[in-house]
């Protein structure tokens, strides 16, 4: 890019795109990245009267301010639940149907622990600046597919004119500005450290008390095969997991458990 730009606007470039991460701190952008990028709303007057009470009993036992977080639902029938942004939390429809009162409040103590912990802020601020990589990778996607579509029945014609983008592309971007190369780490840097900020997350919810509550709800999802399709991802698969396998979680938790 250093080179494709005039003298210094290259430097003003990676500087603006910098400077734009301020952005995810920004409360309305916040909530319109969980509209749009995660697919949350507000809860209805019904389901806020369920989260409310318990989400106040979880802060409350970390000693922590609750009204600086907003609950959100995202509308899908998964157990799950998730610390979007800065100041949102949102758990599923079907976790707030479906899981009992102690158990949601442990769903929510783990969420809580993302929060406290800064891993919502990073893990934003990471995807953030993982987007130009994010495209380059997609780019590349579609164009491989393409060539295979259009070279199915020559075989080594297909694997030639790949090898010939995909090192096209590589050089060009060597060339046009070397340390973009570094942003095609990103994504598996991004994965693991999301894999840390689950375990973290979930050892704070030990903490203040609800790792028996968290461990019977992976030992519920641990029967129910959550796992299971995780086994049978291929090793970059994992490496782009950004959740631990549920044993992993469980023994994180298991020193809180009395």
């Amino acid at each position: 890019m250093s080179q494709l730009l005039p003298g210094g606007l290259d430097i003003v470039f990676v500087l603006a795109w910098v400077a734009s991460g301020a952005l995810m701190f920004h409360r309305p952008t916040e909530r319109a990245l969980a509209r749009m990028r995660f697919k949350m709303r507000p809860p209805t007057g019904a389901e806020l009267a369920v989260l409310q009470p318990i989400w106040d009993e979880v802060t409350r036992r970390a000693g922590v301010d609750g009204s600086q977080y907003d609950l959100w639902i995202e509308d899908t029938d998964e157990l799950n639940a998730s610390a979007a942004a800065g100041h949102i939390v949102s758990v599923t429809r079907g976790s707030l149907h479906r899981l009992p009162p102690q158990q949601l409040s442990a769903v929510l103590a783990h969420e809580l622990g993302h929060h406290v912990g800064g891993h919502a802020w990073a893990l934003l601020l990471g995807l953030w600046y993982a987007l130009p990589a994010r495209i380059f990778m997609t780019v590349v996607k579609v164009v491989t597919v393409f060539v295979f579509v259009f070279t199915a029945q020559i075989f080594w014609l297909g694997a030639v004119l790949l090898a010939l983008i995909v090192g096209a592309l590589v050089i060009g971007t060597v060339a046009a500005f070397p340390p973009a190369l570094a942003l095609y780490a990103i994504p598996f840097l991004l994965a693991w450290a999301g894999r840390q900020g689950e375990l973290r997350a979930d050892r704070f919810a030990g903490r203040i008390g609800y790792g028996p509550l968290l461990v019977a709800v992976f030992t519920e999802w641990q029967a129910q095969g959550v796992d299971d399709e995780h086994r049978k991802e291929g090793p970059i698969a994992r490496l782009m997991s950004t959740h631990p396998p549920l044993h992993q979680r469980i023994r994180a938790v298991e020193t809180f458990v009395a």
